[in-house]
């Protein structure tokens, strides 16, 4: 029999073991005759009662006409710690002799089942579980065992139905073997459809959908990476699902992505509007709350090119509620479409990219605490994603960002070229970012060139607690038009201390820091801190 359904059916007994005693055993336990018995059985002294059994039962056959029920309730009892002790043998016996004293307690059939099963006596076996299915002692289990039992022997067919049979009964009664149950459909599928030539049209409309309603049924069980694995190579010995793009590129799995995040956190200084070209300061601080959403889908057009339409919105929302910081309530919605061409460089793999993001953004702009047209911008991005380094990934991108803005005089077009690098450690990650940047706006005395370079390291996990990651991004702006500025530096160095909670939930605490120098020290310096605690599940 296969490995996998013996350690199932294994644990199913373990679980069976450690169960209360039958009703039998504990009206026993109050005969002074059992006493001693029932103590080391209720220890889990399964030899030491066999020793008190078996003096008991002598006793009763030294008489001339023994109580067969006492006699029959002994002998079942021993074969339970036989059972439990997992001598297999002297439990069959032991069981046979009770069932031949007439005495039937409700689980002796399913206990003399599961003896007669272990030692591989199938057609015994299962004409134990179907007595016990009469007494509706533990239904599910013994069909489970039935139909295991009917494919073992070649009754394919008559297995199905009894694996079937699970599903009608109480969803409490079938938990235990359900999802057990419809992988050994979909295991009975698969043994009759691979016999035909045109196998994997049945594999792809029957196999592969029993397989995923048995996972559905507990994706966080021990038997669902099995069932998992099951489908996952039928797919590929099928070629049902693309895994590998033409230059070896994995490709993503699952092929969605969607987050929510909740953030709440404090900034020392609200800054209006950084994303034009001029930045005042509040000179106030205020606590925030922050909802993001992100929701992405990529799909794959042979193995050459991935399609990724993706979505994001985002709205912040002040807590000082005054005019100069709730006028910076916002939200943005961005949606975006994200292509890459796989093909190969330096024989490894690489990727064209282009890009689209659109940006919608609405803000209390006038302090009437409503929402109202902010600015809208649409940006485009040509890049080659490629491997020229053994230990990581590079990108370079060349970017146009259109912005238009509720103000006229801050409509600008900036053109970028972008450079990304990925070094991975052993434990740690680092990531490189430079970008140079050429922004030209309505009002040209906010003309700027500047150049960007980031780094972030993303380190392994800490006494298996927490992540820590960190980070120090400098930028040197130079105004192309107004030297009152001079030449202009922003610092940003950032921490963050993330932490995964089950499998899907992430719970992090962030600091950023900026601090913007300018020989206009009244109109664009300007100092700020962010601290805040996210909190986000991952789909």
């Amino acid at each position: 029999m296969k490995l996998l359904m013996w350690i199932l059916l294994f644990s199913i007994c373990l679980s069976a073991f450690g169960e209360e005693p039958s009703s039998e055993i504990g009206d026993a336990s109050k005969n002074a005759l059992f006493k001693g018995a029932s103590e080391a059985f209720a220890g889990g002294k399964y030899q030491s009662t066999i020793t008190e059994l078996s003096a008991i039962e002598q006793k009763f056959k030294a008489t001339q006409k023994p109580n067969r029920s006492l006699l029959g309730l002994t002998i079942y009892w021993k074969g339970i710690c036989y059972n439990r002790l997992q001598e297999f043998p002297e439990a069959i016996a032991s069981f046979d002799q009770a069932l031949g004293l007439d005495f039937t307690a409700q689980d002796i059939n399913y206990e003399y089942g599961q003896a007669l099963f272990a030692a591989e006596k199938l057609s015994e076996a299962r004409i134990q579980f179907r007595e016990s299915l009469k007494k509706k002692f533990k239904r599910a289990v013994s069909l489970y065992y039935i139909a295991f039992i009917s494919k073992e022997l070649g009754e394919k067919k008559k297995a199905v139905t009894f694996y079937k049979a699970i599903e009608k009964l109480d969803a409490a009664e079938a938990m235990e073997v359900r999802q057990a149950a419809e992988m050994q459909i979909g295991d009975i599928y698969l043994e009759q459809v691979e016999k035909h030539p045109d196998a994997f049209r049945a594999v792809e409309s029957y196999v592969i959908p029993q397989y995923q309603l048995a996972y559905d049924l507990d994706k966080s069980s021990g038997l669902a990476p099995e069932i998992q694995g099951k489908i996952v190579s039928l797919q590929r010995k099928y070629d049902l699902v693309l895994f590998k793009l033409r230059n070896g590129r994995p490709t993503l799995t699952p092929p969605y992505f969607a987050r929510i995040a909740l953030e709440y956190g404090q900034d020392s200084n609200v800054v209006f509007s950084p994303t034009e070209q001029s930045v005042s300061e509040s000179k106030k601080r205020s606590g925030f709350a922050k909802t993001d959403l992100m929701g992405r889908y990529t799909f794959y057009h042979r193995d050459y090119l991935s399609i990724s339409p993706e979505l994001r919105f985002n709205y912040t929302r002040y807590l000082n509620r005054v005019p100069e910081i709730y006028r910076n309530d916002n939200y943005l919605i961005a949606p975006a479409l994200r292509t890459a061409y796989e093909h190969h460089l330096w024989d490894k793999p690489a990727s064209v990219l282009f890009d689209y993001d659109y940006g919608d953004g609405k803000r209390d702009v006038n302090a009437e605490e409503k929402l109202e047209f902010s600015f809208r911008s649409h940006t485009l991005m040509l890049g080659e994603r490629f491997n020229f380094f053994t230990w990581g990934e590079s990108i370079v991108r060349l970017r146009r960002r259109i912005f238009d803005s509720y103000v006229d005089t801050s409509d600008s077009n900036t053109t970028s070229l972008v450079y990304e690098q990925v070094r991975n450690f052993t434990t740690h990650t680092v990531l490189v970012y430079a970008s140079y940047d050429m922004s030209r706006v309505e009002s040209d005395v906010y003309d700027t060139n500047s150049f960007t370079l980031r780094g972030d390291v993303i380190m392994g996990r800490y006494k298996d607690w927490f992540s820590p990651s960190f980070g120090l991004g400098i930028t040197r702006t130079k105004p192309l038009n107004n030297d009152d500025r001079g030449v202009e530096y922003l610092f940003n160095p950032s921490a963050r201390l993330a932490k995964n909670f089950k499998k899907n939930w992430r719970g992090s605490l962030k600091f950023d820091y900026q601090d913007y120098k300018s020989d206009d020290e009244e109109n664009f310096a300007y100092k700020k801190y962010v601290y805040s605690f996210e909190l986000e599940y991952v789909f």
